[in-house]
């Protein structure tokens, strides 16, 4: 009779681990982030980090859920890494290249939720045009299925030319994340009538292909009414300030 309750304490308690919500736990965990509640900060890492990596792969199962997810620990491993390191930064591509994360038992790097995860095993220097040949099965089990462009108006790597970092909700991610991408574009794009000439974001040079290159960036401008529909405007970049602000959170 001992075995029996034994065995069944057991079961409760694999079951119960098993039916965490982890991408609640991301909203709960950027959320915790931004009040600096170090208490849960470290509880919703412990989560994240023991998870199963098939429970995990289940629960994500749409692009929803990885979007929503993913934006929300990339964010919040970035802001928590820095707030304790600042150092880090001097470096930055050391920093991104640095497998100080885990998910689900698996050491990571920001490079890999980015561009593993987020934009389909996109090779990272390629300007959104090429993916890898022979991606990692880890990228694989997790990457989402069509790379979404507004992704790029959500993340957040330190710089104070990143966007603002929101509290992504999975029932919501669609609409905040065109209202992340409507408010960056519109703060940071311009357009001359004179000179014909359109101002936007370095991230839409850096990544174009993501963005659908020259024809998807102006698509985009004419979507957020940033120009008339007609036009047909030349493309400019604007610079972007690599200077560290880690409390850059949605007011």
């Amino acid at each position: 009779m001992k075995n029996l309750l034994t065995i069944a304490l057991l079961f409760i308690v694999t079951f119960s681990y098993s039916q965490e919500d982890y991408v609640e736990i991301s909203t709960k965990f950027i959320k915790a982030t931004k009040e600096n509640d170090k208490k849960d900060i470290a509880k919703y890492t412990k989560l994240i980090a023991d998870a199963k990596e098939d429970d995990l792969a289940k629960q994500l199962d749409n692009d929803s859920k990885k979007l929503t997810f993913f934006i929300n620990i990339y964010n919040a491993f970035t802001h928590n890494a820095l707030t304790e390191n600042p150092g880090q930064y001097k470096d930055r591509n050391a920093f991104f290249k640095s497998e100080q994360f885990v998910i689900a038992g698996n050491k990571v790097n920001l490079d890999i939720i980015e561009h593993g995860f987020l934009r389909k095993s996109a090779v990272k220097w390629s300007l959104g045009k090429f993916g890898k040949m022979f991606p990692p099965k880890l990228e694989r089990t997790f990457r989402v299925d069509k790379v979404n462009w507004r992704i790029h108006f959500a993340l957040n790597c330190g710089a104070k030319s990143c966007p603002p970092v929101g509290i992504y909700e999975l029932k919501t991610i669609d609409a905040q994340l065109e209202k992340s991408a409507k408010g960056y574009f519109l703060k940071n794009s311009s357009f001359d009538k004179n000179s014909n000439l359109l101002k936007v974001p370095s991230l839409m040079s850096w990544f174009r292909g993501d963005f659908g290159n020259k024809s998807g960036v102006i698509k985009i401008a004419k979507d957020f009414k940033v120009i008339p529909q007609g036009s047909n405007p030349n493309l400019d970049y604007l610079n972007y300030d690599w200077t560290l602000d880690v409390d850059n959170f949605v007011k």
